[in-house]
């Protein structure tokens, strides 16, 4: 089992990757007081590893209750959050008490939501059980749900007390979602530099691997940044395009790695287009993506319909736009002030 403090001014916690681990959840994360906890998960989820989980943290705990929410990004709205509120209320929650998210990135950003807000906040922990939750949506404190209008548009910083990650439940994750997981892995090797991106090349490599170089890219940003204000923006990489997509697709044509690969592709467009991006990047990432079948290119939608989503991004300010793009590998930044016409020029 490997340990990863994320070391931070106030609430530093561990993550923990291992195989086979989930049984020692109560051992690495004792309660110092009699306590509930909240197990919020999904559907999916539930009938695999639902009973085995309450069956490996029950002792540690004076009651676990259940939330088994839809599976599904469509579901991650202020309704579930509801939800989650009247459960805790209904069973006399207190400070005291914690909430665990079971689930991929939709459950441990909208369980990390509720426990940020119920009462102002109680502890809660995180065993992500996609890859993509596992590299990404389960560490940092980045908590938040969707509004009609674009992704994550309700949200805030609130670090789980600890984070669980084992390697076993990627056994049941299909195909498709596995894949998805890699392009946040292959994000983090644009970002952190040509050892791991040509780590990541070469191949051969048991998976525990990547998915500790990602953690550990992620842990030094967000020590470094925690609130978003500065470097840790690089991590938005294609996502200013991927959350577009997602939105203007209702969540139901791309998966959340399916549209960061696609984002990507577009934040290299874009700065190829500015006329600050090496001319090798693209066919290094694109055959990297394509590798794990992941898609490249925006089907069945007009990108034009993106733009309006790209006001609502985080990132934007008042008549300004601002896009994550990566000059070559290891060397990624915020370009503000992105004039409409060459946005609209790369996406056709």
């Amino acid at each position: 089992m490997k340990t990863i403090k994320v070391r931070l001014k106030e609430n530093s916690y561990n993550i923990y990757i291992g195989k086979g681990i989930l049984d020692q959840f109560n051992g690495l994360f004792p309660s110092k007081e009699p306590r509930k906890a909240l197990l919020v998960t999904n559907e999916t989820v539930w009938k695999l590893y639902g009973k085995r989980t309450v069956d490996s943290i029950n002792d540690g705990f004076v009651n676990v209750i259940t939330l088994i929410l839809p599976d599904g990004e469509r579901y991650k709205t202020l309704r579930s959050v509801e939800k989650g509120y009247r459960t805790l209320v209904e069973n006399k929650f207190t400070r005291s008490d914690c909430i665990i998210n079971l689930g991929g990135g939709v459950i441990c950003d909208t369980g990390g939501y509720i426990a940020a807000t119920y009462m102002r906040g109680i502890d809660f922990y995180q065993i992500p059980t996609t890859l993509l939750a596992q590299v990404d949506a389960s560490i940092g404190g980045k908590v938040a749900v969707n509004l009609p209008q674009g992704k994550n548009l309700v949200g805030t910083f609130y670090q789980p007390d600890g984070v669980l990650i084992d390697i076993d439940f990627l056994n049941t994750l299909p195909k498709r979602e596995f894949n998805s997981g890699w392009a946040e892995i292959i994000k983090a090797g644009i970002l952190d530099g040509e050892n791991f991106f040509s780590f990541l090349e070469r191949g051969r490599y048991p998976i525990i691997s990547p998915i500790e170089k990602a953690i550990r890219l992620k842990e030094r940003v967000v020590r470094i940044d925690e609130r978003d204000r500065g470097l840790r923006k690089i991590l938005n990489l294609g996502h200013t395009f991927a959350h577009a997509i997602e939105s203007a697709t209702n969540y139901r044509r791309y998966l959340h790695g399916e549209a960061v690969s696609i984002g990507m592709m577009y934040a290299i467009r874009l700065g190829e287009a500015i006329g600050v991006t090496d001319e090798t990047l693209k066919d290094r990432v694109k055959v990297l993506l394509e590798r794990f079948e992941l898609p490249v290119e925006l089907k069945g939608i007009d990108p034009q319909r993106l733009i309006p989503y790209f006001y609502v991004d985080k990132k934007a300010t008042t008549g300004s736009l601002s896009f994550i793009i990566p000059l070559k590998i290891g060397d990624v930044r915020e370009f503000k002030d992105v004039k409409l016409e060459i946005l609209g020029g790369i996406l056709r």
